[in-house]
């Protein structure tokens, strides 16, 4: 169902004004002419009004159309030739990506700036923030002469543990610090880079969540210690796992939450289940991330499951959203999953859909649909999904 305006109609008060004094002047002028004239006269009027009523009202309500705009997260790991290419971008790719946002004129924020404007409410088109996970020393001897040349802000998260437990693979804190002169944010992506909805065998739920607590504050704690500064508190989860109690958890603690499924940041996003693109390996190709950079946050008001975590057992799930309608057809909504295509079924403004065959592991539900009102971009949404193996497990 579409959704309508309540708003006061300019363009059709305008109209009402206009009909009547072309009435008022019809009635003056009707008992001056011959009656055979008198109704051509008025046959062509209630034509010309009408023609008035489509050229005058259709594009108002057209324009009444709101685009809704939001901040493009991007995610990296490493920069590098000779590291995982799954987690990867050369130096060349990355110069390449900021190279198209200068040469696009996207305005590049920090994730400070975008959590103020998308708290506004106020969201300017063509906003992108970036990100890079886990600390890699890759980033700070691959990437610091790009990060000098643009000086785009750009947060790094960080595991505090896993830097002093193997200091050789990460960055030190000095260089860190030095980042921070070219844009760099430091933010929280967990102590150890632990599965964080795992419980340990014999733990309750409360002894986990405390667990979780305990170790996402004595991050915090350590990253600010090394910073020397008191740091934003923004949260990025490892693997991009998470579930209500988590999520939660960080809402209490004042924390802005990423995940890693795609899609971007916009008013309707949950504070701790902020999506992000990934931009490495496959999908470091501008051919189809500058599509991504372009893209716009679906507005979504509550999906279901709640939880991206499924049962074993679950090896299919029906996935609902309500979704406003204002700037799409629902008919035009495409979804994607384990390399195949299909239309959700709609329900006033609820689509849903069932996926199957889901394998253990992490996976994601992507759906996008055209804008009505821009031309060749898209809106995104994106569903995860973690399904355990017997042992409640699943691998990296």
């Amino acid at each position: 169902m579409m959704a309508v305006s309540t708003r006061p109609n300019r363009g059709a008060a305008m109209l009402e004004i206009i009909i009547g004094k072309a009435m008022a002047t019809i009635f003056l002028c009707a008992g001056q002419v011959p009656q055979n004239f008198r109704r051509s006269t008025m046959r062509l009027v209630v034509v010309l009004l009408a023609l008035v009523m489509i050229g005058a009202v259709g594009p108002l309500q057209a324009n009444e159309t709101q685009t809704a705009h939001g901040v493009v997260v991007l995610q990296y790991h490493h920069i590098g030739d000779d590291t995982p290419r799954v987690t990867s971008v050369t130096a060349a790719e990355l110069e390449a990506h900021f190279a198209y946002l200068k040469e696009h004129d996207y305005n590049v924020v920090s994730l400070g700036e975008a959590q103020q404007l998308i708290a506004s409410g106020e969201v300017p088109d063509k906003l992108v923030a970036l990100t890079f996970d886990d600390g890699w020393r890759n980033v700070y001897d691959n990437g610091l002469e790009v990060f000098k040349r643009y000086r785009y802000p750009f947060t790094i998260f960080v595991n505090p543990a896993l830097m002093a437990e193997t200091p050789r693979l990460y960055m030190t804190w000095e260089q860190l610090r030095e980042l921070e002169s070219y844009g760099a944010q430091i933010a929280n992506h967990s102590n150890s880079h632990a599965h964080m909805t795992w419980r340990r065998d014999g733990e309750s739920e409360a002894q986990w969540l405390a667990r979780q607590e305990h170790d996402i504050l004595a991050a915090q704690q350590a990253l600010e210690e090394g910073m020397g500064s008191a740091q934003p508190r923004f949260f990025a989860y490892p693997y991009g796992e998470y579930n209500p109690a988590l999520a939660e958890l960080l809402i209490e603690h004042d924390f802005v939450a990423f995940g890693q499924h795609s899609g971007p940041w916009g008013t309707h996003s949950p504070l701790a289940q902020v999506p992000r693109f990934p931009a490495s390996a496959q999908y470091a190709d501008l051919k189809t991330l500058a599509t991504k950079i372009a893209s716009l946050p679906l507005p979504v008001r509550s999906v279901e499951p709640k939880n991206m975590v499924l049962g074993h057992e679950q090896n299919s799930v029906e996935i609902r959203f309500a979704a406003i309608i204002e700037d799409f057809r629902a008919a035009q909504m495409n979804c994607f999953y384990q390399g195949q295509q299909f239309q959700p079924e709609w329900q006033d403004e609820e689509a849903y859909f069932t996926v199957e065959d889901i394998p253990v592991g992490r996976s994601r539900v992507n759906c996008t649909v055209p804008s009505l009102s821009e031309s060749g971009r898209f809106y995104w949404y994106s569903v995860p999904l973690v399904r355990p193996n017997a042992q409640g497990r699943w691998p990296d």
